[in-house]
């Protein structure tokens, strides 16, 4: 009974080792479409970036369209930031628009320390989101809201090899996108691009 115990936990111990390794290397994966590009920090921090995405998306990322009717920002004694109180939740009562890191020439942040925040009752989780200005590659601008734990992943370019970035959204300040290319997956290699069919992989040439 003893050695049936000990093959249990060991075969255990090695599910779960296998189940956490497995997840750490689900976050090293490439996008099959490579977007690089600049980041500026509100610390300061200026890094030469490629591989970004949102949340671990670089496509049909949902954000929320920011309300133009609100209430105004309070000061929270605590905090020291800035609150805005949501009458009604983003994510299930307002409108909401998919956005494509191919369509957008930059994303900021102007107001890291203002939070949006909804609370169905006084004892309840709150949700906090954070304000980004968007703009796209014609001009446009837009603002919306992410929810505040909303991750920036990219890779920082180094001549020792790409340093893995997990960039909190308060702390950017802005993330240009100035080009992309497509990796073969496959083999984890770009792809060149085709004259004849491939789609242009820079920004500056749509």
């Amino acid at each position: 009974m003893i050695y049936v115990l000990i093959a249990f936990f060991s075969l255990l111990q090695i599910g779960t080792i296998h189940a956490n390794w497995s997840s750490t290397a689900a976050k090293d994966l490439k996008q099959p479409v490579n977007f690089s590009g600049k980041l500026i920090t509100h610390q300061g921090q200026e890094f030469v970036v490629d591989n970004i995405s949102v949340y671990g998306k670089y496509e049909k990322i949902p954000a929320i369209d920011k309300p133009v009717n609100h209430a105004e920002p309070v000061a929270n004694a605590e905090t020291k930031q800035l609150e805005i109180k949501l009458d009604a939740n983003p994510n299930a009562d307002f409108t909401k628009t998919n956005l494509d890191l191919n369509e957008i020439k930059e994303i900021s942040v102007p107001s890291p320390n203002t939070i949006w925040i909804y609370q169905k009752k006084e004892r309840s989780q709150k949700i906090e989101f954070i304000e980004i200005q968007v703009t796209t590659n014609s001009g446009t601008k837009a603002s919306y809201l992410l929810e505040a734990k909303t991750p920036i992943y990219c890779d920082a370019v180094d001549a020792a090899g790409p340093q893995e970035k997990t960039v909190p959204l308060a702390a950017v300040k802005t993330l240009t996108i100035e080009g992309y290319t497509y990796r073969d997956t496959s083999k984890d290699k770009k792809k060149k691009c085709d004259p004849n069919g491939c789609p242009p992989c820079s920004v500056e040439q749509q």
